[in-house]
């Protein structure tokens, strides 16, 4: 009894010791765990700058356990980052080493992600006249599909979350965000033909909607010699209107495939609806947008703040060009009355005098009866001949919207009067230009602006020359950020950009 006693107690000895060896053994490994997951937590967080790697280190040294971590492996992608790191020790032990086990081993492993989830895009289109050219508009209107297709699957574009939004802003020499918008921005000079803005130099220094007063552009054709204008700055089109925040697939992909080409090009002024269509100033007009059944409910209160966490925010601009000059009308022939009196005809033609006071004779209303000039045709006929119509004094607004300069000054004033020095002051005195060099400057400041607000920006210059591409390389975020194509690789390029885009996608 006596020495199966002494065996039960070594039993029992050894078993403690077993115990005592096993818990200094878990503490060891608990504190590994510990600060594993302290450390992967804090090298993920996507607002924490440093190296990911080097943060882990850090913390194992700090608690004393530089050498028993063992490896430490980092993914980034756009919107993700996840870290994981691993770490062991060799715990001594006091009791088991009597059986010959010398050490116990501690070992832990930790996996920290953090995924950006909400995701808005802007996608800025060149749609002017120069994109008829080589087949160029519909490379580009396959290209602009294809990452439509890509970013928005069917399952998202069906869906309510808001995930995933997507902003079209076609442009050309300028940019048409519709009345909703123009209608409640601080505008002056207002017409109710075409819905662009002419921003300010100092504008374009930031990404957020002006809250000062600014000019809504004239409704006028500056190329053309029609009536009525057939070119007029602000396109009037339905599908060169931009398309604000929106996750409506089908709707993208219609307006895209009918998107055409006209006028000059303004990538300063795409590039700022683009960006300030990410800017969490133009939330008030999202909320219109809403109200007049443009945008979706699900997106009232978007875009979201810049350092909202878990989000981001992505411009693409393409062109086939550079800047060229945009047409602005001047204030005095933007408001008040004309020297031109008009009538429409019931086919939408019209007809146009100038200045005819001393031709004009009354009927017993009253009213006055406009001889009418037919250019055309170098004759006058009365009124009277047209039956009960009559003309009226147009403002320069009307006068725009009928007429484009080129007519005006050709058939209204140079062939009633015959002098060409009249037909110069009438072409050229409307209106004024904005130069391509202030407009490559402003270019630049926008882009500047995006990326300091931390939005993510692609370029893709399409058939452009060497020398035009270098500002759209600029205003990449990188260069792993640009793009320069010709032909179909348009679309390869844009796929690419949606792909990369599409990792950001929040993995459930």
């Amino acid at each position: 009894m006596i020495v199966f006693g002494l065996y039960l107690f070594m039993a029992i000895l050894l078993i403690g010791g077993i115990s005592v060896d096993l818990m200094r053994s878990e503490f060891e490994r608990l504190r590994l765990q510990n600060t594993v997951d302290t450390a992967v937590l804090a090298a993920a967080d996507l607002d924490q700058k440093l190296d990911p790697e080097s943060v882990v280190r850090d913390y194992f040294k700090k608690a004393g356990l530089e050498d028993e971590l063992n490896t430490v492996n980092v993914v980034e992608n756009l919107n993700s980052r996840t870290v994981t790191a691993t770490s062991s020790q060799s715990v001594a032990t006091m009791f088991v080493n009597s059986v010959g086990v010398d050490s116990l081993s501690a070992f832990a492993r930790g996996t920290a992600r953090e995924d950006i989830s909400d995701i808005e895009i802007s996608l800025v289109l060149d749609v002017s006249g120069s994109m008829n050219s080589a087949g160029r508009l519909g490379n580009m209107k396959n290209a602009a599909k294809s990452f439509v297709n890509t970013v928005l699957s069917e399952e998202r574009s069906a869906s309510t979350d808001g995930e995933v939004s997507i902003s079209i802003v076609p442009y050309s020499t300028q940019v048409n965000v519709g009345r909703t918008v123009t209608d409640n921005m601080n505008l002056s000079f207002r017409n109710p033909y075409s819905n662009c803005v002419d921003f300010q130099t100092s504008d374009f220094s930031s990404t957020g909607v002006p809250g000062s007063t600014r000019h809504q552009t004239g409704h006028f054709d500056p190329w053309t010699r029609t009536s009525p204008p057939a070119s007029p700055v602000c396109r009037t089109d339905a599908p060169a209107q931009a398309q604000p925040i929106t996750q409506d697939k089908q709707k993208l992909l219609d307006q895209i495939d009918a998107l055409t080409a006209d006028g000059n090009t303004s990538i300063d002024v795409g590039l700022k609806w683009g960006a300030a269509m990410l800017d969490p100033s133009f939330q008030n007009l999202t909320d219109k947008l809403i109200d007049a059944g443009k945008v979706a409910e699900t997106f009232r209160g978007r875009p979201y703040a810049f350092n909202r966490p878990n989000s981001m925010k992505v411009l693409v601009v393409m062109t086939d060009g550079e800047n060229t000059a945009q047409y602005t009308l001047n204030d005095n022939y933007n408001s008040g009355m004309s020297d031109v009196w008009g009538r429409q005809n019931s086919d939408g033609t019209w007809r146009f005098s100038v200045d005819a006071q001393e031709y004009r004779d009354t009927d017993r209303d009253g009213r006055y009866y406009e001889p009418w000039y037919i250019a055309r045709t170098d004759r006058w006929e009365s009124a009277r001949d047209g039956g009960d119509s009559y003309s009226h004094q147009l403002s320069y607004q009307e006068l725009w919207s009928a007429a484009s300069l080129g007519y005006n000054a050709y058939y209204n004033w140079y062939r009633q009067y015959n002098n060409s020095n009249t037909y110069y002051s009438w072409f050229g005195a409307p209106y004024s230009y904005v130069d391509p060099q202030t407009k490559d400057n402003r270019m630049k400041a926008i882009c500047q602006a995006a990326k300091d607000e931390g939005i993510l920006v692609f370029s893709v210059a399409f058939e452009v020359e060497e020398q035009n591409a270098i500002l759209m390389k600029q205003c990449a975020s990188s260069p792993n950020h640009y793009f320069d194509v010709d032909g179909q690789d348009i679309v390869y390029a844009f796929s690419a950009i949606a792909s990369t885009i599409n990792q950001l996608r929040l993995i459930q």
